[in-house]
This record gives C-alpha cells, sequence and structure tokens, in this order.
C-alpha cells in the first residue's frame, strides 16, 4: 500500500514535470515562428503577390 502512495506522488510529479516542459517548448515554437515572421517582414520575403 505504501508503495502504491509513493508510485502516485512520483507518477504525478513525473506528469506534472512532463506537461510543464512541454508547455515551455510550445511557448518556444510560438516565439519562434513569430520571430522569423517578423524577420521576413523586414527583409521583403513576406510578400503577399
Amino acid at each position: 500500500m505504501v508503495g502504491f502512495i509513493i508510485g502516485l506522488f512520483v507518477g504525478g510529479f513525473l506528469g506534472v514535470f512532463v506537461m510543464c516542459l512541454c508547455n515551455v517548448a510550445s511557448r518556444a515554437d510560438n516565439n519562434i515562428e513569430r520571430m522569423d515572421i517578423k524577420g521576413a517582414d523586414k527583409d521583403g520575403e513576406n510578400e503577399e503577390k
């Protein structure tokens, strides 16, 4: 029973940790895309045809 409770805590901690990593990676991707779009606008590569 004690092993089960410890497993719940460890599993919950790891699950939250992985969710945080995924959240950080998602925000980083959004920032990179936003920076690429701004950079393309400055260079004139992203003009509408």
